[in-house]
């Protein structure tokens, strides 16, 4: 069960971070940085960093059921 756990925990942050990484980089920008168009490949990473935390957050949660079912 602590596996499943610590498993849901890492998947939350994964995507909590990958959630910010998007956020920062739509926010408006002051100066010579804020000059220029984000490039398409810069969601790439973000996009990828969702979608592995919410597969393991799927996984984590299938792995807490198993455990809960297996448990004598």
């Amino acid at each position: 069960m602590k596996r499943g756990i610590i498993s849901v925990f890492i998947s939350l942050v994964i995507i909590a971070l990958a959630s910010y990484r998007l956020w920062s980089l739509d926010q408006p920008k002051v100066g010579p940085v804020g000059d220029g168009e984000i490039p398409r490949f810069a969601y790439t990473s973000m996009y990828i960093g969702l979608a592995a935390g919410i597969f393991c957050l799927v996984l984590a949660i299938i792995r807490i059921i198993f455990e809960y079912k297996n448990k004598p």
